[in-house]
Formats: C-alpha cells, structure tokens, sequence
C-alpha cells in the first residue's frame, strides 16, 4: 500500500513531497494491479485522490465506506497519539496550542476530514494548502455522498450492522464486541474552553460531521434502528476509501 502521507500546509512544502503515493496511484491503483494481488480489504488514511484512482471496474464492484469523529474528540485523540510516538511538537504544548496556533500542528489537524473528504490533505508538487473555504466544503460534501455506508466512530456498532446490510448478510446476529479502543475513550475534550477553540478551528469539519450525522441516522431508519443516534478506512469487501479522522 502507499507510504503514511505528508500533509499540505499554508505555508506550501516540497515539491517531491508524497511522490512515492501519486505513483502508486498511477501504477497500481489506476491500473488495478493492486486489487489483482487477492486483495479483500483496503484500508487507509490518504485523502480522497486514492478514490478517485480506482479504475471504473473497481469502483463500481466496491463498498466505499468511510467513517467520522466528532471534531473535537478527533482533534484530542489525534494530539494525544502523536504525543505517544514522540512528536515533540505535542510533547512540548497543549492540544490548543498545538492544533490551533502552531503552523505544524495546523496543517495536520486544521478542518483535516473536510480536506482529506475534499481531496486535498495529501501534499502535492509542494501547493500551499487552502484550510477553510466553501469550496473545500463543498467538494467535501460531495465526495462524502459518494460513500455506500457513512460511519460514526461513536456508533461502530450500529455502524457495521449497515455494513452487513449494505453487504446484503444477515443482521441477526449482530456483530459484537466492536468498540473504540481505550485510548479512544480516554482522550475526550472535557474543558468547554478547550471544547469551544477547537470547534471553532475545525468549523468545516464541525458542518461536515452534521451532514454525516444526518447520513447516519437516514441509514439507521433503513434498517429500522432509527431514533435519534448523533453524535461522533477504506475496504473492498471490497476496498473502502477513508479514515476521515
């Protein structure tokens, strides 16, 4: 699979910067050697370029499926993974300092689903990044109702029983002991003030985490499990397109 990619930034970056994933995208995934290598199941945390490379006789034979966190909780657990593999610009402040007012942390958190959803998190031929536009929010939105299943990490379990309808497998029984995993729990933004900053940082992931609400709970009344569920990978069971968060 592709290598971890590097995000854009304002400030604009390298012009080789993610090169060796734009040429697996040409070589493998639009030439779908990669899906001839028995492959099941793709997963990853690239923007939505990789979707965009499938070949048409993949695309149309794969469930899409992508899931959201809630923005602030996203932006917490994210700062707090980072701080567990040593990146000193976590290791050094706090989750605001870092994700709202550090150039760095900025442009790997910044509004970072809309723009992964968007097509334009994953930094190439070295463009400065654009954080918060209509634009963005709207290609966002449109890529996001291209997903056949919509997930929200808060609800994993309801989450995989639309996959299996989706899938047309039996629901009964449902799947069990699916959970986020304790890390997930544990980093939960509790401070309001905090709460309040990051929200305004991420505002288009704040409309676009709404929208994906709004798609849940339309897939939950198709399977009859509607009532008021808000709240917040790629695979082929099939290849699914992104970990929006």
């Amino acid at each position: 699979m592709p290598y971890q990619c590097q995000p854009s930034s304002a400030a604009g970056s390298n012009a080789s910067c993610n090169a060796r994933n734009f040429e697996y995208y040409d070589k493998a995934i639009a030439s779908g050697s990669h899906f001839r290598r028995s492959c099941k199941l793709t997963a990853s945390h690239h923007d939505y370029r990789i979707i965009d490379a499938l070949p048409p006789h993949v695309r149309n034979t794969t469930l899409l499926i992508v899931n959201l966190r809630e923005p602030a909780a996203r932006a917490v657990s994210h700062f707090h993974m980072l701080r567990r593999h040593g990146e000193p610009g976590a290791l050094n402040s706090t989750v605001v300092q870092y994700f709202v007012h550090d150039p760095a942390g900025v442009a790997i958190s910044r509004n970072r689903m809309t723009r992964v959803l968007a097509g334009d998190f994953c930094c190439k031929d070295g463009a400065p990044a654009v954080y918060d536009s209509e634009q963005l929010y709207g290609k966002a939105a449109a890529a996001l109702d291209s997903f056949c299943v919509v997930g929200l990490t808060r609800h994993v379990q309801d989450t995989m029983r639309y996959v299996q309808h989706a899938l047309g497998l039996a629901s009964d029984p449902p799947p069990k002991n699916l959970h986020y995993h304790n890390n997930a729990k544990r980093y939960q933004p509790v401070d309001p003030d905090v709460l309040r900053q990051l929200e305004a940082a991420n505002g288009r992931d704040v409309e676009l985490y709404r929208l994906a609400e709004r798609r849940f709970e339309r897939q939950m009344q198709a399977i009859g499990l509607g009532g008021g569920r808000g709240g917040g990978g790629a695979g082929r069971a099939g290849a699914a397109g992104g970990g929006a968060g």
